[in-house]
């Protein structure tokens, strides 16, 4: 029985928000799909997720033979759970959850003697594609990132480099997190001619190219008095367009355009799905079936955009595309 992304949405959007993980049962087991005994199709979608999921699971019907319920033990759980969420990105073309293995590199940055051997193994996943663009984006996160600037450690400014140049902070978030004292950092570091010692010279050198990052991606401005919350989204400043309420207004072929917002963001989404499916970008055309008349023009904006910006991988452009009508 074949299904399509629309039937597994359907299905999963009532799971994850009334079942799954909801409330432990008899035997200290967990709730992973709960479906009615004469929702043959509801059934069907259920076993077939479950059996590609890695997940050591069973099933069995409830007391009351109303419900077939599919579970997990309590030691199961944050894996199930984690494929569940990342299942439910996948197929609706959203941003998918951040991976165990990449979280502990991310807290290895912030707290090892040695960040930059973590960080090099974050940007070489970026480099295979295994992550993109805003990998960093949990506020309290960037921010301890930030403050392991004021120890002034050589390597660790390197690190941070590393992964502002992969594009792995969420800008955005980093921008909001920035003090007055960050950005005194550089003056600081600056201040004195270059130094002779080679070891720190790797932090003066990180230093001038943090700073020159933070100004091209317009997270802080030249000659602009730093004040928190001032200034415009820098992904949106990066991706040339700006919204207005409900509408995106954008420059397509020399004319001003006004895209509707949820359109705009369908159009991404949409993007996304066929790309983690792993269709190539190149194929798409506003021809195809899934572009609706209501996401050409939307797509066509998309288009334009990623190819403008050869620098960066289809992934990551979504990316900035996405948070670029963040409010």
């Amino acid at each position: 029985m074949p299904f399509s992304d629309e039937d597994i949405i359907q299905f999963l959007t009532p799971q994850v928000r009334y079942h799954a993980g909801q409330s432990e049962m008899e035997g200290g087991l967990w709730p992973i799909f709960v479906v009615a005994m004469n929702d043959v199709r509801g059934n069907a979608i259920a076993r077939k997720l479950l059996a590609g999921a890695g997940v050591a699971h069973e099933f069995g019907e409830s007391a009351d033979d109303r419900w077939m319920l599919y579970y997990v033990t309590k030691e199961k759980l944050p894996d199930a759970l984690f494929w569940l969420e990342d299942l439910s990105r996948f197929v609706a073309g959203e941003l998918r959850p951040v991976h165990s293995i990449h979280q502990q590199l991310i807290d290895e940055v912030c707290e090892s003697p040695a960040p930059h051997r973590a960080a090099r193994r974050l940007a070489e996943a970026h480099e295979r594609s295994e992550v993109s663009a805003g990998l960093i984006s949990k506020p309290a996160t960037v921010r301890t990132f930030l403050d392991r600037l004021h120890w002034a450690e050589p390597l660790y400014f390197s690190a941070f480099q590393m992964l502002l140049s992969h594009h792995l902070f969420d800008l955005l978030v980093l921008q909001r997190r920035l003090i007055a004292e960050d950005l005194a950092l550089k003056n600081d570091i600056l201040r004195d001619a270059r130094s002779p010692d080679p070891f720190l010279q790797i932090r003066q050198d990180a230093a001038r190219e943090i700073h020159g990052s933070l100004l091209r991606y317009e997270v802080i401005r030249s000659n602009v008095p730093w004040k928190n919350g001032e200034l415009a989204n820098p992904y949106a400043n990066y991706m040339q367009l700006v919204v207005e309420g409900d509408s995106i207004v954008v420059s397509m072929e020399g004319l001003t355009t006004r895209l509707l917002r949820a359109e705009y963001l369908r159009a991404i989404r949409m993007t996304r799905r066929k790309l983690y499916a792993g269709e190539a970008f190149s194929s798409f055309s506003t021809q195809d079936d899934w572009i609706t008349g209501e996401m050409a023009e939307p797509f066509h904006f998309l288009r334009q955009r990623i190819d403008s910006r050869s620098e960066l991988s289809t992934m990551d452009a979504l990316y900035m595309l996405e948070r670029a009508v963040e409010i």
